[in-house]
């Protein structure tokens, strides 16, 4: 698994990452020690990460409560949502997909499909962040290469993403879902 050293170097391709202190945590509910140690080792401060199709935003720790919006609760009414599971936090989205933090798992789920049923993507908050940065930067080194005519991936860079995350994460099989859940296929 990476470190929080190997994250925070591939996110900062991005973006900027600083450490942040648990006191800049606003939610109602206590931070998980998981996430309050990403903030201080990792540090994205409001990351957005170029990808195919929508890019991903992995917001600083300050603004994390607020981005629970529309997941746990409904931002015209300020109601919480009946099917949003407590112990989850949206620890970053794609175009509104979240990312979500559960008892240090990591899962991901589509929204607009009437209820919530995310699925295990990565085992914790960090290997995703490495794993986000590494999809990143396959993106931001391919340049205008990366899609053909059309709009597809060039297979190279798919095989890219494929070996550059298996080198991370030490698992061809769980690297080959992760490019096929980011859209890669």
């Amino acid at each position: 698994m990476p470190t929080a050293n190997q994250a925070r170097e591939l996110l900062e391709a991005h973006g900027t990452c600083q450490p942040q202190d648990a006191s800049e945590w606003t939610g109602d509910i206590p931070l998980p020690d998981a996430i309050a140690d990403f903030y201080r080792e990792v540090g994205p401060v409001n990351i957005t990460i170029d990808g195919y199709g929508d890019p991903i935003f992995i917001p600083s720790l300050s603004q994390l409560w607020p981005r629970q919006t529309g997941y746990r609760w409904n931002g015209l009414t300020g109601e919480s949502i009946a099917d949003w599971d407590k112990d989850r936090i949206v620890v970053a989205d794609e175009g509104a997909d979240p990312f979500i933090y559960c008892h240090g798992r990591i899962l991901f789920a589509h929204h607009g499909e009437g209820g919530w049923e995310p699925c295990e993507l990565y085992p914790d908050i960090v290997t995703m962040a490495a794993c986000m940065g590494t999809l990143g930067s396959v993106v931001l080194n391919a340049g205008e290469k990366f899609s053909d005519d059309d709009g597809y991936i060039r297979p190279e860079f798919r095989t890219e993403a494929i070996s550059r995350l298996t080198e991370i994460i030490k698992n061809k099989t769980e690297a080959e879902i992760i490019v096929e859940t980011a859209g890669w296929s």
